[in-house]
């Protein structure tokens, strides 16, 4: 039973994470934000699709080492901490919608 509510988990962040991507893609090409990872910043200037798929990949590959490493408290409080922090970003990322629309 706890696997499953762990993978539950990891793929909450999963899921949240490719969200994530969408929204910075949408705010930084109107000019609404800025990439604040510094080591994304150099990926999303060099191409979008480079930047979806490495911000992807990468949170994938430590979600699935978080995962794998479950029976390991750490682990899973990263994994839920991790989806927490997701939660908040995108309820962030949802409140500069109206913005948005206002500058289509």
């Amino acid at each position: 039973m706890a696997n499953r509510w762990l993978l539950w988990v990891a793929s909450t962040v999963v899921v949240l994470n490719l969200f994530d991507a969408i929204f910075t893609l949408c705010y930084t090409s109107a000019g609404l934000a800025t990439e604040s990872n510094p080591l994304m910043q150099g990926v999303l200037a060099s191409s979008p699709v480079t930047f979806m798929v490495t911000k992807v990949a990468l949170v994938s590959l430590c979600v699935l080492l978080l995962w794998r490493l479950g029976h390991r408290m750490p682990a899973m409080v990263g994994l839920l901490g991790a989806s927490v922090m997701y939660v908040v970003l995108i309820g962030y990322h949802l409140s500069a919608v109206p913005a948005l629309f206002a500058r289509l």
